[in-house]
C-alpha cells in the first residue's frame, strides 16, 4: 500500500454515513464486496471480539485479511464522549498517521466511517490491513515451548521488539493507556521481530511521557506477565526499554531523561504495579453482582433473585466450568424451583446435613443432555437468633458467591461459584443457596494424607507430598498477599486436585470459605496464624513428618532474591503457638466431655 496524506483520502457519502478511503482501497465500496455494517451474515467474516460498545471482525478480501471494529456508543457516556470528542474511527486514524510520522509502529488503516448516533445502530467504522503472521503479544508469549531449542533467544528478541516499541513510543509522545498484552501485535520479519500497537483509541499523542505516565504504562503491561513471565523476563524487559529509551532520546522534541535511578525505578514500578492489579480486582469484584457479558441478575418471581455465572474471560485449569458459557434462560430453566435442588432424588445425593447447612451434589443438564456437575449448600439457621441474624445480615451463600469470586479474579484455586440464590420478603431475608462447580479428581488435604499415601507406594506418595507442598505453600502467599485471612485454614478445608492417571502436578485449593477474610496485606502475622492452624490439624495425619513441617515452611518462605529464608525463628514461633491451641483444644474437648458426654 502506497503512502498517502489525509488530504489525499477520497471522501464518498452512503446514506447517513461518511466514508474516507485510502485510495488504494476505494473498491471497499463497490458491489461484491462486504456489508460493512451487518458483517454477521457475512461468509467472509468472523467475529474476533465484542462488548458492550464494539465488534471487532476479520475480513477476507481479496486474498488479504482485514480488522473491522464496528462502534456502537450504546451508554450514556459513551455518547456524551463521542459528542466532546469527535468519532472514535476519525480519532484512530489521526493517531496512526501521527505514529507513522514518528516512525511509530502500529497497524495501518485503509478505511474510516463515521455516522450521527441513531439509537443503538453502529456510528463508526474502522478498517485496518492484517498482517502477515501476526499474532498479540500474550498469545504469542504463551506459544513458546521453553523445552524447545531457540526459546530463549527468541524471547529475548520479544522482549527487545516491545521495549523498543514501548520506549520509542514514550519518546516521541504517544501514551497507550490501555497498554496490555492484547493490545501489542508480534510480527516475523527477516531480521527478527516486529512489535506494533493496536487498538489506538485510548491514546494520548503530542504530550511529552513523564515519570508517573511511564511507571502506569509499564505497570499496566506487567499486570498480565507477572502471573505468565518469570521475574528474570521481567527485569530484562525493563533493561532493554531503559536502554531505548537512552538511545532514542534525541528524535523528538517531547523526548526526555528519566529522573529517577534503576532502584527508585523498580520500587516506584513494583508499587504502581500493586495499585493498578488492585483497581482491576476491585472493578472486577463489582462486575459480578451486575448483568453483562460474563454475570447476570435474575428475577425468579416469588421473591426469589440470583446472580449466575455466563463466562468465563481465562480458561482456568481444572475447572470445566471455566470453558464452559451459560445464558440467563438456562439458569432460569435451572432456578424455576429453587428448593427442588436441595431435595434428594435420582439425580440428588445429599452430601452433608448439620444444624446449619444441607449440602448436595446434582447435575444440571440442558436440553441436549450437555450439563455441569455442581455442589449445591443451603443455609439453615435453626433457632430463632440466627434466622434474626440471617434476615437483615448478608447471607454465608452470598459471601460465598463474593469471595469466591473475588479469589479467582486474584488467581486463588477455589471452587468456582455459579450462582448464589436468595428469597426476600419485605426487604428481608427467608432463604438462601449457593450453587459451586463440582471439581473433578479432588479430594481433602486430610483424606490425602491418612488414606490415598497410605495406598501408594513410597516414591509416588514421597513426589506427591512435594508437589502438595509446592501448590499450597504457593496458595497461602498469594491469599496473604492479595490482602486476605482464613481463620479455619485446616487440611479438611483444602482440597488437593490430583488425577494420577495424567502427568499434572497435584493442584491446592480452598474450600469453605466462611472463614475467610479481607486482611492487610503482607503482614506477618498473618502467616503465623495460617501456618499454626495448618501444623495443628495434620497431627492425626501419621505419614506427615517433622522434615515434610519443616520442607512446607522453607518452600513458604523461599522467594525470588530470597532463596535461602531465615526460617528458625518462625519454626520456634509456629511450634510455640500450635503447643497453645493444642493445650485449648484439650481443655474444650474435656469440656464438651463433662458436659455432654461426647465432643
Amino acid at each position: 500500500m502506497t503512502s498517502a496524506t489525509s488530504e489525499q483520502w477520497v471522501l464518498r457519502t452512503s446514506g447517513r454515513w461518511r466514508w474516507r478511503i485510502h485510495p488504494d482501497w476505494t473498491r471497499l465500496l463497490d458491489n461484491g464486496h462486504p456489508d460493512w455494517l451487518d458483517l454477521g451474515r457475512d461468509d467472509r467474516a468472523e467475529q474476533v471480539k465484542a462488548n458492550d460498545g464494539r465488534e471487532v471482525w476479520r475480513v477476507r478480501v481479496a486474498d488479504r485479511d482485514l480488522f473491522v471494529k464496528v462502534g456502537r456508543p450504546d451508554r450514556h457516556w459513551a455518547r456524551t464522549r463521542r459528542l466532546v470528542v469527535g468519532c472514535t474511527a476519525a480519532r484512530e486514524r489521526r493517531i496512526a498517521e501521527y505514529a507513522a510520522r514518528h516512525q511509530i509502529d502500529a497497524v495501518s488503516p485503509i478505511a474510516v466511517a463515521d455516522a450521527p448516533i441513531a439509537g443503538r445502530q453502529p456510528t463508526s467504522v474502522f478498517i485496518t490491513l492484517g498482517l502477515p503472521d501476526a499474532q498479540p503479544l500474550n498469545a504469542c508469549w504463551e506459544s513458546l515451548d521453553p523445552r524447545a531449542a531457540g526459546t530463549r533467544t527468541h524471547k529475548n528478541t520479544m522482549i527487545d521488539a516491545v521495549a523498543r516499541l514501548i520506549a520509542g513510543a514514550h519518546q516521541n509522545g504517544l501514551e497507550h493507556f490501555d497498554l496490555h498484552a492484547g493490545n501489542v501485535l508480534v510480527q516475523p520479519t527477516p531480521t527478527g521481530l516486529r512489535a506494533l500497537f493496536v487498538d489506538l483509541n485510548n491514546i494520548r499523542i503530542g504530550r511529552r511521557v513523564h515519570d508517573t505516565g511511564i511507571i502506569l504504562n509499564l505497570a499496566q503491561l506487567n499486570q498480565w506477565f507477572r502471573l505468565r513471565a518469570p521475574l528474570t523476563d521481567r527485569i530484562r524487559f525493563l533493561d532493554r526499554y531503559l536502554y531505548w529509551h537512552a538511545a532514542l532520546g534525541g528524535r523528538s522534541s517531547h523526548a526526555r531523561s528519566i529522573g529517577c535511578s534503576r532502584a527508585e525505578l523498580i520500587r516506584r514500578l513494583n508499587d504502581a504495579a500493586l495499585r493498578h492489579a488492585e483497581t482491576l480486582y476491585a472493578k472486577r469484584d463489582r462486575r459480578i453482582m451486575r448483568t453483562g457479558r460474563y454475570f447476570a441478575r435474575l428475577r425468579l418471581g416469588a421473591g426469589w433473585r440470583a446472580h449466575v455465572f455466563l463466562a468465563s474471560k481465562h480458561p482456568v485449569a481444572g475447572s470445566p466450568a471455566s470453558t464452559m458459557t451459560f445464558t440467563p434462560q438456562q439458569w432460569k430453566q435451572w432456578l424455576r424451583h429453587p428448593l427442588g435442588l436441595v431435595r434428594p432424588d435420582d439425580r440428588r445425593m445429599i452430601v452433608k446435613e448439620s444444624h446449619s447447612a444441607v449440602v448436595c451434589r446434582s447435575r444440571l443438564e440442558n436440553e441436549s443432555g450437555q450439563g455441569i456437575d455442581v455442589v449445591i449448600k443451603r443455609a439453615l439457621p435453626r433457632n430463632w437468633i440466627k434466622r434474626l441474624a440471617h434476615a437483615i445480615s448478608t447471607s454465608h451463600p452470598m459471601l460465598t458467591w463474593k469471595l469466591g469470586n473475588a479469589l479467582l479474579n486474584r488467581q486463588i484455586p477455589t471452587a468456582r461459584p455459579l450462582a448464589v440464590v436468595e428469597r426476600r420478603r419485605f426487604g428481608l431475608l427467608i432463604d438462601s443457596m449457593v450453587i459451586s462447580e463440582y471439581l473433578p479428581h479432588t479430594l481433602d488435604l486430610d483424606t490425602l494424607l491418612t488414606v490415598t499415601l497410605r495406598e501408594r507406594p513410597t516414591a509416588v506418595g514421597r513426589e506427591l507430598k512435594r508437589q502438595v507442598t509446592r501448590s499450597l505453600s504457593e496458595v497461602i502467599r498469594r491469599l496473604h498477599e492479595r490482602g486476605f485471612s482464613h481463620r479455619d485454614l485446616k487440611a479438611p478445608n483444602v482440597l488437593i486436585q490430583w488425577d494420577p492417571s495424567v502427568s499434572e502436578p497435584a493442584r491446592a485449593m480452598l474450600v469453605d470459605l466462611d472463614g475467610l477474610r479481607p486482611a492487610g496485606r503482607g503482614d506477618p502475622e498473618l502467616d503465623v496464624q495460617a501456618l499454626t492452624r495448618l501444623n495443628v490439624s495434620v497431627d492425626h495425619c501419621k505419614r506427615v513428618t517433622l522434615t515434610d513441617r519443616l520442607r512446607f515452611l522453607r518452600t513458604h518462605l523461599t522467594r525470588v532474591g530470597c532463596p535461602q529464608p531465615r526460617w528458625k525463628p518462625l519454626w520456634r514461633r509456629i511450634a510455640a503457638e500450635s503447643d497453645l491451641k493444642r493445650a485449648a483444644r484439650r481443655r474444650w474437648q474435656e469440656k464438651m466431655l463433662h458436659k455432654y458426654g461426647r465432643f
